[in-house]
Protein backbone atom coordinates (compact mmCIF):
# COMPACT_ATOMS: atom_id res chain seq x y z
CA UNK A 1 0.00 0.00 0.00
CA UNK A 2 1.09 3.86 -0.67
CA UNK A 3 1.27 5.74 2.33
CA UNK A 4 -0.37 8.95 1.13
CA UNK A 5 1.13 11.86 0.17
CA UNK A 6 0.55 15.34 1.73
CA UNK A 7 -1.88 17.53 -0.40
CA UNK A 8 0.61 20.23 0.08
CA UNK A 9 2.77 17.78 -2.40
CA UNK A 10 0.08 17.09 -4.48
CA UNK A 11 -1.52 21.01 -5.45
CA UNK A 12 -0.46 23.24 -7.21
CA UNK A 13 2.20 25.97 -6.64
CA UNK A 14 -0.61 28.51 -5.16
CA UNK A 15 -2.10 25.74 -3.50
CA UNK A 16 1.00 25.00 -1.58
CA UNK A 17 1.81 28.48 -1.07
CA UNK A 18 -1.92 28.81 1.00
CA UNK A 19 -0.95 25.46 2.81
CA UNK A 20 2.17 25.93 4.46
CA UNK A 21 0.99 28.98 6.61
CA UNK A 22 -2.40 26.77 7.09
CA UNK A 23 -0.12 23.93 8.41
CA UNK A 24 2.78 26.32 10.28
CA UNK A 25 -0.47 28.20 12.14
CA UNK A 26 -2.23 24.54 12.57
CA UNK A 27 1.49 23.65 14.43
CA UNK A 28 2.28 27.19 15.93
CA UNK A 29 -0.50 27.73 17.64
CA UNK A 30 -1.10 24.13 19.07
CA UNK A 31 0.49 25.62 21.32
CA UNK A 32 -2.14 28.50 22.11
CA UNK A 33 -3.89 26.86 25.21
CA UNK A 34 -4.07 28.15 28.65
CA UNK A 35 -1.20 28.97 30.59
CA UNK A 36 -2.42 30.64 33.42
CA UNK A 37 -5.64 33.06 34.07
CA UNK A 38 -5.61 35.63 36.49
CA UNK A 39 -1.77 36.43 36.41
CA UNK A 40 -1.72 38.14 39.81
CA UNK A 41 -2.36 35.27 41.83
CA UNK A 42 0.50 34.97 44.03
CA UNK A 43 3.29 32.96 43.31
CA UNK A 44 2.63 30.97 46.80
CA UNK A 45 -0.58 30.24 46.07
CA UNK A 46 -0.60 26.14 45.80
CA UNK A 47 -1.34 25.42 41.96
CA UNK A 48 -5.23 24.00 41.86
CA UNK A 49 -7.07 23.26 38.93
CA UNK A 50 -8.80 26.12 36.77
CA UNK A 51 -12.55 25.29 36.48
CA UNK A 52 -13.70 23.14 33.48
CA UNK A 53 -15.63 25.59 32.23
CA UNK A 54 -12.59 28.02 32.25
CA UNK A 55 -10.25 25.72 30.13
CA UNK A 56 -13.22 25.20 27.45
CA UNK A 57 -13.67 29.00 27.33
CA UNK A 58 -9.45 29.25 26.84
CA UNK A 59 -10.17 26.08 24.13
CA UNK A 60 -12.76 28.15 22.55
CA UNK A 61 -10.42 31.28 22.44
CA UNK A 62 -7.47 29.52 21.20
CA UNK A 63 -9.21 27.94 18.35
CA UNK A 64 -10.50 31.24 17.09
CA UNK A 65 -7.09 32.90 16.87
CA UNK A 66 -6.14 29.97 15.36
CA UNK A 67 -8.94 30.68 12.62
CA UNK A 68 -7.93 34.41 12.53
CA UNK A 69 -4.14 33.95 11.98
CA UNK A 70 -4.63 31.51 9.43
CA UNK A 71 -7.21 33.50 7.42
CA UNK A 72 -6.35 33.67 3.55
CA UNK A 73 -8.67 36.63 3.04
CA UNK A 74 -6.80 38.83 5.95
CA UNK A 75 -4.04 41.41 4.89
CA UNK A 76 -2.37 41.48 8.91
CA UNK A 77 -2.59 37.36 9.37
CA UNK A 78 -0.95 36.95 5.63
CA UNK A 79 1.47 39.32 6.85
CA UNK A 80 1.80 37.71 10.00
CA UNK A 81 2.74 34.19 8.28
CA UNK A 82 5.38 35.75 5.97
CA UNK A 83 6.96 37.14 8.97
CA UNK A 84 6.69 34.28 11.09
CA UNK A 85 8.20 32.23 7.91
CA UNK A 86 10.90 34.97 7.42
CA UNK A 87 12.16 35.43 11.09
CA UNK A 88 11.04 33.22 13.77
CA UNK A 89 13.75 31.53 15.87
CA UNK A 90 12.95 27.60 16.27
CA UNK A 91 11.90 27.10 19.87
CA UNK A 92 11.12 30.77 20.33
CA UNK A 93 7.42 31.59 22.17
CA UNK A 94 5.49 34.72 23.19
CA UNK A 95 3.10 35.03 25.92
CA UNK A 96 0.22 36.76 25.91
CA UNK A 97 -1.92 38.58 28.27
CA UNK A 98 -5.39 38.67 26.41
CA UNK A 99 -8.19 40.56 28.91
CA UNK A 100 -12.20 40.13 27.46
CA UNK A 101 -14.70 42.48 27.89
CA UNK A 102 -18.51 40.89 28.99
CA UNK A 103 -19.21 40.51 25.31
CA UNK A 104 -16.10 38.68 24.34
CA UNK A 105 -14.08 41.42 22.65
CA UNK A 106 -10.57 41.20 23.16
CA UNK A 107 -10.58 44.51 25.12
CA UNK A 108 -6.86 44.45 25.69
CA UNK A 109 -3.43 42.57 25.25
CA UNK A 110 -0.14 42.84 26.44
CA UNK A 111 2.81 40.91 25.02
CA UNK A 112 6.36 41.94 24.35
CA UNK A 113 7.18 43.08 20.85
CA UNK A 114 7.70 40.93 18.58
CA UNK A 115 10.98 43.41 17.65
CA UNK A 116 9.00 44.38 14.46
CA UNK A 117 6.23 47.42 15.14
CA UNK A 118 4.42 46.11 11.86
CA UNK A 119 4.12 42.45 13.24
CA UNK A 120 3.12 43.73 16.44
CA UNK A 121 0.76 45.64 14.72
CA UNK A 122 -0.91 42.99 12.84
CA UNK A 123 -1.12 40.65 15.86
CA UNK A 124 -3.08 43.21 17.63
CA UNK A 125 -5.06 43.90 14.58
CA UNK A 126 -6.14 40.34 13.63
CA UNK A 127 -6.52 39.09 17.04
CA UNK A 128 -8.67 42.21 18.35
CA UNK A 129 -10.75 42.99 15.48
CA UNK A 130 -13.90 41.09 16.19
CA UNK A 131 -15.64 39.55 19.59
CA UNK A 132 -15.30 35.84 20.19
CA UNK A 133 -17.91 33.52 19.55
CA UNK A 134 -19.11 33.76 23.38
CA UNK A 135 -18.60 36.07 26.23
CA UNK A 136 -16.27 34.63 28.47
CA UNK A 137 -17.59 33.13 31.67
CA UNK A 138 -18.64 35.41 34.34
CA UNK A 139 -16.55 34.32 37.56
CA UNK A 140 -13.14 33.72 35.14
CA UNK A 141 -10.23 35.38 36.21
CA UNK A 142 -8.67 37.89 33.90
CA UNK A 143 -5.74 38.07 32.38
CA UNK A 144 -6.24 35.16 30.36
CA UNK A 145 -2.52 34.10 29.88
CA UNK A 146 -1.69 32.57 26.42
CA UNK A 147 1.39 31.06 24.94
CA UNK A 148 2.11 30.95 21.40
CA UNK A 149 4.23 29.19 19.88
CA UNK A 150 6.49 31.45 17.33
CA UNK A 151 8.33 28.38 15.24
CA UNK A 152 7.68 28.94 12.22
CA UNK A 153 10.71 27.12 10.74
CA UNK A 154 9.64 23.97 11.92
CA UNK A 155 5.49 23.84 9.94
CA UNK A 156 4.32 20.29 9.74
Amino acid sequence: MHSPIEPSRQASPAARKLAVPQKMWRRLLRTLGLVGLGAASSAAAPAQPFPQHWMRYAQLASAEFQARLGDPADASALRMQDWMQARALPGASLVMRVWLAPDGRVARMEFDSLGNPQADADLRAVLMTKALPEPPPPDMRQPMVLGLGLDGAQAS
